[in-house]
């Protein structure tokens, strides 16, 4: 069976990692006065529960930095979740592809399932972005990656590429049946044993830079009682803000 998976310049199968920030502003200076490199961000829109940015990794990776949008006032999980995090925290991160249907297939085949499918289709200052994108399940577990398809990729001219990734880690209590999955389904990444953890080491101007915590996830009964702990969380956020009002 042949890899559908994209390679990369620096020879990982990683096309970028997301870190989760509870403040946008904030990390994007903390980010810039880690590394040396300056990190970006797009303005968030209104009905979007996140603020996304992102700082490049080398030519054709990068990290996506995923904060919550200030506007956003209903509830959505992963936004009460970074919220919560008290430093830039690794989240999740993507494999590309080619071809997302025929990756759709051949995760089948590999016992798995694609989850969350989505097609993201749309004109930004008349920039062209067009992607498919989906999460190997079944849940969220950090150290699976998501796959996304880029069909039309904005690249902006003025993005600082002075960082590289060196390095990315993985560990999980359940290594053995993720290191199969991978090589199924030709993804050029070893799972560690151990304790639930991700780590992404940088080359920046700084010198090396390291980001690393314990990975997240959501599977099966005990996805349900995160998400609920996850509510009854923002419900007392809400609360809180409300009664200042007062």
């Amino acid at each position: 069976m042949s890899s559908l998976v994209l390679p990369r310049t620096h020879g990982l199968a990683v096309d970028h990692v997301a870190l989760g920030v509870p403040d946008m502003p904030a990390a994007l200076d903390q980010i810039a006065s880690d590394t040396g490199a300056t990190p970006f961000a797009t303005d968030p829109e209104p009905e979007q529960w996140y603020w996304s940015g992102a700082l490049a990794l080398g030519p054709d990776s990068f990290f996506e930095i995923l904060g919550p949008n200030p506007d956003f006032k209903g509830f959505h999980p992963i936004r009460t979740l970074i919220s919560s995090y008290t430093k830039p925290h690794v989240l999740f991160w993507y494999v590309a592809t080619g071809d997302f249907d025929g990756f759709t297939e051949q995760l089948k085949q590999a016992g798995a399932s694609m989850e969350r499918v989505e097609t993201i289709d749309f004109i930004r200052d008349d920039i062209h972005t067009h992607y498919k994108r989906g999460v190997i399940g079944p849940g969220f577990v950090t150290q699976r990656p998501c796959v996304i398809e880029w069909r039309k990729k904005y690249e902006r001219e003025d993005v600082d590429r002075r960082c590289q990734l060196k390095a990315f880690r993985l560990q999980h209590p359940n290594a053995t049946k993720l290191n199969t999955l991978f090589g199924a389904l030709g993804i050029n990444q070893c799972v560690e044993e151990g304790p639930s953890w991700v780590g992404v080491e940088l080359s920046t101007p700084n010198g090396t830079v390291v980001y690393e915590n314990a990975g997240e996830d959501f599977v099966g009964i005990g996805a349900m009682l995160r998400m609920a702990g996850l509510y009854l969380r923002w419900i007392g956020k809400r609360g809180r803000a409300s009664s200042l009002l007062w």
